[in-house]
């Protein structure tokens, strides 16, 4: 013998109703919901070893190193890969945040489908110099790598102190040539 009581499934459909309405909710609140675009999809500048593809060209981990004891003076380590199939290029110009300098010449070859390491375990360098205060650890700069071919990867790069994982590199003396930035005058 079954026994039907009155308005039974009519409290399951509306549980139902409920449950899924509460679930719908917690996703659009929750944020989950919101596609491709959403907040924890996109990531803000990361610290040491920054990457950015420009057409063939792929830059890994480049990140800036200084010494606390002389903080007007820097180097950027980063390594260079010419994905090109037939055609070298060069990296022949560094600009930099106004507080911030280039010192000597950058020209430095990137030979189709070579890995070329500047910074480490390479000649190449590309020394920053600075006014007081404008290459501290733990800040940002804003490098733009200028191409042969024409094009430019900008980049803003961490600041790390040269101690521990960076302990034994070179920081090179500062050239002749060096465009160092003039301190900018203040309003008071």
């Amino acid at each position: 013998m079954v026994i039907h009581l009155k308005g039974t499934s009519f409290m399951a459909r509306k549980n139902i109703a409920a449950a899924a309405f509460l679930s719908a909710a917690v996703l659009l609140l929750s944020g989950c919901a919101t596609g491709f675009d959403a907040a924890t999809n996109t990531q803000g500048d990361s610290g040491n070893g920054r990457s950015m593809d420009v057409g063939a060209i792929q830059i890994r981990n480049a990140t800036v190193v200084v010494d606390p004891a002389d903080t007007s003076r820097a180097t950027v380590l980063m390594t260079i890969i010419n994905t090109d199939d037939a055609t070298d290029d060069v990296l022949d110009g560094v600009a930099a945040a106004k507080t911030v300098g280039v010192s000597g010449e950058v020209n430095i070859p990137l030979p189709h489908k070579e890995v070329v390491n500047v910074g480490f375990e390479s000649e190449y360098r590309i020394v920053l110099t600075g006014v007081t205060g404008a290459l501290e650890p733990g800040t940002f700069v804003n490098l733009s790598f200028m191409f042969g071919s024409g094009q430019s990867a900008p980049m803003s790069l961490l600041i790390n102190e040269k101690s521990g994982f960076y302990a034994d590199i070179e920081i090179p003396a500062v050239t002749a040539e060096a465009v160092t930035p003039e301190p900018v005058p203040s309003a008071s």
